[in-house]
């Protein structure tokens, strides 16, 4: 596969990305409080469109025969954002402006170089967080927060986007 091929899907990848995080940045502008009804899509689209972020590179940073492989790579790494960042490694995750991605219990917090900090919901969690019976209760802040998440998310998209394209380039 070349990388021009790979490059095609990485793109859709972060523009499925940033349309997602548009989404809600448009939704916040509109709304300056956050409805209790919201917050779990908003972190559900956050987690989706992070993973997708991430694994943009892996598609770019792979060898892989075809799409087959391709896929069979990304459903490997399933939604499990620690799992991706470690097949990236540190090199490319500090290319993408992240110092480091830790999980606690069911959120992984990624660290920007400049100091940011963005959680992240596990994907399966948030979207099955009724089986255990889980209340997510909000804040006066919640809003804001979402808000600084999608920012840090976008300066890290703008990255990906520029090491997907300069890879693309490359032999």
């Amino acid at each position: 596969m070349t990388n021009q091929e790979k490059y095609k899907i990485a793109f859709r990848m972060t523009s499925r990305a940033s349309t997602g995080l548009s989404f809600i940045e448009d939704y916040l502008m509109e709304h300056f409080t956050t409805d209790s009804a919201y917050p779990r899509n908003f972190y559900i689209l956050l987690s989706y469109n992070a993973e997708l972020i991430l694994k943009s590179r892996v598609v770019m940073m792979g060898n892989f025969i075809d799409k087959d492989e391709v896929d069979k790579k990304l459903k490997s790494l399933s939604h499990d954002i620690l799992k991706i960042s470690k097949a990236l490694g540190d090199d490319e995750l500090m290319r993408l402006g992240i110092k480091e991605i830790t999980q606690n219990g069911n959120q992984y917090k990624i660290t920007t170089i400049d100091g940011r900090g963005t959680i992240i919901e596990d994907f399966a969690d948030i979207r099955y967080d009724f089986i255990d019976g889980k209340v997510r209760t909000i804040d006066d802040k919640e809003h804001e927060r979402v808000k600084e998440y999608i920012d840090t998310l976008f300066t890290i998209l703008v990255n990906a986007k520029k090491e997907n394209e300069r890879t693309s380039l490359s032999r």
